[in-house]
């Protein structure tokens, strides 16, 4: 459309414009447009409709309408089973014209037909030479991986540690494998703590331990009063119920305990007797909702103690990492399953951190201002998976964490 364009416009300076031009611009304008457009597709219409000018016969395609909207528009085209047109509004000295040209379909249908038979052609072509090198550069690709496949389907429980090595690889493979030779090798360094850490754990603590029941005796063979004799004991006692109670929870940490007794726990029992213990040790703000139609839906299968032990430290943590600032306990239903939510209004967990959180040791990085070991919320994961128990943890808002526990 846009040389049909330019043919209505060199059709419009050819008749309008003859006695304005020398004789030798007019020869120029007639010769270029002879080799572009035949003057039996060119009209010129005056301002009553009328033909004026032009070789084409009487077209009905050419209604007084298109003409107007021509005149409206200074610009306008449309096109046919047969043609296309394009017309335009031309002002000379001798008045205001409408210059229509028209191009025959045939010739561009021909050249879209040809095109289409070399882009089929070309397409056919592009998809064998495609197919042929890409099969070459697959098997090319596809060796390294393969030799990677093979190595890591010799490996079994005794030499899985081994890297792989591949003689002639690229880029792309030698970071896969050096990716997989990291990993392997930190997972065989993990299995080798895994397998040595209840001896590391129990040798550490066992040690104080012996201290302890040793100044025990060293405290029996000197002269105190009952008073001292009543304060030393009982602090040491303590002292060793702290650190073997620390035993227990890293044997549970490590996996080395995995059954337990199991009977029925009132939830909401557990929850006061925490809940008194960090008012009276702490004097912890805690405000606790039950809105539990159904008594029985509090009743679970469980160990009481290790519940103790897990909830505990969610609202010991609740407590810890808000400053002291309340906390509130929810009991809540939903599908028939009791939900217990602790929230809390503190540092909140960073969602960078949300992945890790529950890993052993892991602490998050806004709690460098806090103490702590990482341990907490890693023991209580593992007794809420022994107890079949969804913890889901959640930003709260406008600040906090909220510790969801479905049951």
């Amino acid at each position: 459309m846009k040389g049909l364009e330019n043919k209505t416009l060199l059709s419009a300076i050819y008749y309008l414009e003859q006695d304005e031009l020398t004789t030798s611009e007019h020869e120029n304008i007639k010769s270029q447009l002879l080799k572009t457009i035949s003057r039996k597709n060119i009209a010129i219409y005056n301002i009553n409709h009328q033909k004026v000018n032009g070789e084409m016969q009487q077209d009905t395609s050419i209604s007084d309408e298109f003409l107007k909207l021509v005149r409206q528009e200074k610009e306008a085209a449309f096109q046919t089973d047969d043609y296309f047109y394009h017309g335009i509004f031309y002002t000379d000295n001798q008045g205001d014209f409408v210059v229509i040209a028209r191009e025959p379909k045939a010739e561009f249908n021909d050249q879209m037909h040809s095109l289409l038979q070399i882009l089929s052609f070309v397409s056919v072509l592009g998809l064998a030479i495609i197919f042929v090198v890409s099969q070459y550069l697959g098997y090319i690709a596809y060796q390294p991986i393969t030799h990677f496949i093979t190595q890591i389907k010799n490996r079994n429980e005794i030499n899985f540690n081994e890297p792989i090595v591949l003689q002639y690889s690229y880029t792309e493979i030698k970071e896969l494998t050096t990716t997989y030779n990291t990993f392997i090798n930190q997972l065989a360094q993990t299995f080798h703590v895994q397998k040595n850490f209840i001896d590391y754990v129990s040798h550490e603590l066992r040690t104080p331990i012996t201290a302890l029941m040793g100044t025990l005796e060293v405290t029996k063979q000197k002269g105190r009063t009952i008073e001292e004799y009543e304060s030393v004991l009982q602090q040491l006692k303590q002292y060793t119920t702290d650190l073997q109670e620390t035993i227990d929870q890293m044997m549970l940490l490590s996996g080395a305990k995995t059954n337990f007794e199991l009977s029925p726990v009132r939830i909401d029992e557990v929850i006061w007797e925490i809940v008194e213990n960090q008012i009276i040790y702490h004097q912890a703000d805690i405000k606790v909702d039950l809105d539990v139609v159904n008594d029985q839906m509090l009743t679970v299968n469980g160990n009481n103690q290790l519940l103790n032990l897990a909830i505990g430290n969610l609202i010991s943590n609740a407590i810890k990492y808000s400053d002291n600032q309340q906390v509130q306990i929810q009991f809540t239903t939903s599908e028939n399953r009791l939900i217990l939510q602790i929230k809390d209004t503190g540092i909140g967990i960073d969602p960078n951190d949300l992945p890790n959180i529950r890993q052993n040791f892991f602490r998050g990085k806004n709690t460098t201002n806090y103490q702590g070991k990482g341990i907490g919320l890693s023991i209580a994961d593992i007794i809420f998976k022994i107890h079949h128990i969804e913890l889901d943890i959640l930003p709260n808002q406008p600040k906090g964490s909220i510790m969801r526990l479905t049951f």
